[in-house]
């Protein structure tokens, strides 16, 4: 996919609730004293410095990412010698790392094509050791929105309109399906699991409630901002993003709005 320079996912990433999420993938992990951690699509080293604090005694973290762009971020922000990063595809996880003790994809899978997700698990199936872990997480997934939350959804995509057509544009409704919103369910999820081989298969979702802030950071995130608009212009999709979502907040009068976050994982 195509990573876009001051668009990339860090802002969302230093959210307080993004810290909480990764707190859930790591206890999901389970990661014994001085293990090896593969830090799949670890993009700009957020979930890279979280995982190195709380997974215990950790022996070392290998965070991978094809984008050179943000693994400069993820340097600058994570000097201890317990990590390094390569750069690479998820795809081609198994030929970058391993053997590992735990795989973790933190809101990787939503950047993957669907035909090439099956081919992530695998990867991380073969560089595991026996009875390794695999987590992942996901917050594009069939299933995130809660069924009560779709009228602000709705009335933030007709604010959204309204702001991109006072600058004289459109929201580009019809094309190709983003990658981001070729979702899949839960149980999907878990067949991707069981079909790489793993065994103890489960998945989970959490509702986490999402502040004014908290949406307006996913709202610089070129995924989001391309697949809710349609629009090429980043920049412009993004501030009639924002715009759209304080209006919508005024006339709900809301404070927060929940939605789900996927969990799945297995063992190998």
């Amino acid at each position: 996919m195509t990573f876009s320079h001051g668009y990339e996912f860090d802002a969302m990433s230093r959210r307080p609730l993004y810290g909480d999420v990764t707190q859930h993938l790591v206890d999901l992990c389970k990661a014994p004293d001085g293990c090896v951690v593969a830090d799949v699509g670890c993009g700009s080293g957020l979930a890279t410095q979280l995982l190195l604090e709380r997974t215990g005694n950790v022996g070392a973290i290998i965070g991978i990412d094809p984008s050179e762009h943000e693994l400069a971020i993820a340097r600058r922000r994570v000097t201890d010698p317990k990590v390094r990063f390569v750069q690479g595809r998820a795809q081609d996880v198994e030929s970058l790392a391993g053997p590992v003790d735990v795989a973790v994809l933190s809101n990787v899978m939503h950047q993957i094509p669907e035909s090439e997700r099956g081919a992530v698990i695998d990867g991380c199936h073969g560089l595991l050791v026996p009875g390794g872990r695999c987590a992942l997480n996901t917050l594009f997934y069939e299933g995130a929105v809660l069924p009560e939350t779709r009228p602000f959804y709705a009335q933030w995509m007709r604010a959204t309109r309204d702001a991109l057509r006072e600058r004289g544009q459109d929201l580009v409704l019809g094309g190709p399906k983003p990658v981001a919103l070729q979702t899949l369910t839960p149980a999907r999820h878990e067949e991707l699991f069981t079909r790489a081989g793993f065994s103890r298969v489960r998945s989970d979702e959490v509702v986490y409630t999402w502040t004014l802030q908290d949406w307006e950071a996913l709202c610089t995130y070129s995924v989001f901002v391309e697949g809710s608009t349609g629009v090429g212009d980043l920049a412009l999709g993004s501030e009639a993003l924002i715009q759209g979502l304080r209006t919508t907040f005024g006339r709900l009068e809301l404070t927060g709005v929940p939605r789900r976050w996927l969990f799945a994982w297995g063992v190998k």
